[in-house]
């Protein structure tokens, strides 16, 4: 029986709870083809050539002053042209031994606002940078002191959430932000269930059309949009990675009639399954409009 491959996975820690390393000379046999990571990343880029992240099938710029968030299992490749910055990488065990709500870690490292990055405003960059150079210089002692680390890792990832709930909050008040949260985690839990609004909704203790309304007022976007976008991502995921039929990734993906799937697929891509299989890697990952922010 045929099992579904996950996508290579991109060793960042070595054995370590956390690294720190240049970006513009870091680099292994799967740094420029799709893969995932073991852990935790944030990538700082200082100085950039218009190299591009690709992340989850969407390609963002390499732009200077620019924190990219991913957590594990997240598709990413990076056509870099020697940008320069940092690569800070973290096991999640690492990460619960700061202390960080797994509620602020979910804000920090979420897409639900199609957003996986931050552009730091000055006064940010100048801390983020000062951080980050005492992280280095304990890494760099003989016995680092993981408690040390710790402690700035939760300071560094503090000032990142601040951040964020400043850049969301001039878009999505502060209690639909909290719904908007909730309601990206209920999709990831569900999605290949293929629930309804109704499901959600009654999950957010509000009705199917004020939901729909939020996500169209703050997302630009609907539920069903939402669980079709995850969708897509795991099917190409599948396609990509896999050696399962398209049969097959239709069944796990939760459609029970396999030429629904493939007519989903194309409405969504304008592809079929089989051409974005045998198209390779540039074609599970079209370009995307810079997101607003």
């Amino acid at each position: 029986m045929k099992h579904a491959a996950q996508l290579p996975i991109q060793d960042l820690l070595n054995h370590k709870a956390l690294t720190i390393m240049p970006l513009e000379t870091y680099a292994s046999e799967l740094s420029e083809v799709p893969h995932s990571h073991d852990a935790y990343m944030i990538m700082y880029v200082q100085e950039t050539k218009e190299g591009e992240n690709l992340i989850d099938f969407q390609r963002y710029p390499l732009q200077a002053d620019r924190v990219f968030l991913l957590r594990p299992g997240q598709a990413h490749q990076r056509q870099a042209k020697q940008e320069k910055g940092v690569l800070i990488s973290f096991s999640d065990r690492f990460l619960q031994k700061t202390g960080m709500r797994a509620h602020d870690t979910f804000i920090i490292f979420s897409a639900v606002y199609q957003h996986p990055y931050l552009d730091l405003p000055a006064k940010l960059k100048v801390i983020f940078e000062e951080l980050v150079s005492l992280m280095i210089k304990e890494l760099q002692e003989p016995m680092p002191d993981m408690g040390i680390l710790s402690r700035y890792l939760y300071i560094l990832l503090q000032y990142l959430l601040r951040e964020c709930q400043e850049q969301i909050g001039k878009i999505t008040p502060a209690r639909q932000s909290e719904r908007l949260y909730l309601l990206s985690s209920l999709i990831e839990d569900h999605y290949h269930e293929h629930r309804s609004v109704a499901f959600y909704a009654d999950a957010l203790d509000i009705t199917p059309k004020h939901l729909n309304s939020l996500c169209r007022q703050h997302l630009q976007t609907t539920v069903a949009d939402m669980q079709h976008e995850r969708l897509l991502v795991e099917g190409k995921r599948l396609l990509f990675f896999s050696s399962l039929s398209v049969k097959e990734i239709a069944y796990q993906l939760g459609f029970e009639d396999a030429s629904y799937f493939v007519r989903f697929f194309k409405r969504m891509t304008g592809f079929t399954p089989t051409q974005i299989r045998s198209g390779g890697s540039e074609s599970t990952i079209p370009a995307a409009e810079n997101p607003a922010g």
